[in-house]
């Protein structure tokens, strides 16, 4: 049976989007309901810096729909600060206010820094982290660095069913490892080549297509997929899942107009 295929940006709150997204005059306060009228899914980037307040939380979950997920990033203290290591209180406090979101919880992704290269320590770190990650919610980790392209780490993920996360990034190989029961997608591009959010300003037809056919193939080995557009993959991310939807045949509905749901 094929994948669920849900698609999203990789988070909502981009003021060039009012006119090229939202409705011309939409608020700040209305895009995420506005959002989630067109996609299911996003990826939550403001996790990174910190973990959000409960009401924060509960406020994502009540002004979204039934079957909406929130996927989101471990704060840096964990990938970036602590870079793995001796983690378990601050991975506990992030899971405690992160869970509110109950059946709206999708992955919970591990971005791992540039710089972090593969070690004995490193490897050692890894392995003691995945050991922590408790039953219940999924994770992805993303890998960064190339050196961590090796059987072992594939491996390692794939006894504790965490998704490998496949990424399209410019200095990065294109891997793509199933590791878990769903797969975790990333599209991230070059930001030095976009210079605004409010429309496409890299052609990524081509690349597009090849994508459409490894989600075909991926499709029948999962049973979820979830993947995510940086608006700096081609400068306008809506835009972007549209076009990968069109080319899955996954039906695209419209914003709905400000207000709607008041």
């Amino acid at each position: 049976m094929a994948a669920e295929i849900l698609l999203g940006t990789q988070g909502w709150s981009y003021p060039d989007w009012v006119g090229s997204f939202y409705p011309p005059g939409a608020k700040s306060g209305e895009f995420l309901r506005l959002y989630s009228q067109t996609f299911r899914t996003v990826e939550l980037d403001s996790t990174f810096y910190g973990a959000p307040r409960s009401s924060m939380v509960d406020g994502w979950r009540r002004n979204t729909p039934a079957d909406f997920r929130f996927s989101a990033k471990l704060p840096q203290i964990i990938t970036h600060e602590k870079r793995l290591a001796n983690v378990e209180h601050e991975l506990l406090d992030f899971l405690a206010v992160i869970s509110r979101l109950d059946d709206k919880l999708g992955p919970l992704l591990a971005q791992l820094p540039p710089d972090f290269r593969y070690g004995e320590a490193e490897r050692a770190d890894l392995e003691s982290f995945v050991a922590l990650l408790p039953d219940g919610p999924e994770f992805a980790i993303e890998f960064r660095h190339r050196s961590w392209i090796r059987p072992d780490v594939i491996e390692l993920l794939r006894g504790r069913g965490v998704a490998w996360c496949v990424q399209d990034l410019y200095y990065m190989p294109k891997t793509v490892e199933v590791t878990a029961d769903f797969v975790y997608v990333r599209w991230l591009g070059d930001h030095r080549k976009i210079t605004r959010f409010g429309e496409i300003q890299v052609d990524r037809t081509a690349a597009t297509e090849r994508w459409a056919e490894t989600l075909r193939d991926l499709s029948s080995r999962v049973t979820r997929i979830y993947g995510y557009y940086n608006n700096h993959y081609a400068g306008h991310s809506p835009a972007s899942v549209r076009q990968l939807q069109a080319r899955l045949g996954i039906p695209e509905s419209a914003p709905p107009a400000p207000g709607l749901f008041d």
